[in-house]
């Protein structure tokens, strides 16, 4: 979304969820920041997104302070136990 954007488009789900995981630098953030202070559609789906995925920071951490770990695991921790996914 670019500032000639603002009010003329909602956010699509790729821009809430990059939003939402805080992955936009600051210029990209802004015309966000501003169509979310007129936008109630918008913001219901950012305050959805926000709240899942602090379920899933949450539920990450748990699961790592269970397995007696206190970092995330890298990529080649998630290799080398044989997992597949999203960690290529």
């Amino acid at each position: 979304m670019t500032e000639d954007d603002i009010g003329s488009r909602h956010m699509n789900p790729d821009e809430v969820e990059k939003y939402s995981m805080g992955t936009l630098s600051e210029a990209e953030a802004a015309p966000f920041d501003e169509h979310l202070l007129v936008c109630e559609k918008c913001r219901t789906l950012v305050e959805a997104s926000d709240a899942y995925v602090a379920a899933m920071r949450a539920a990450a951490k748990r699961t790592r302070q269970q397995a007696g770990k206190t970092e995330p695991r890298s990529r080649f921790d998630v290799k080398a136990s044989g997992a597949v996914g999203r960690f290529g």
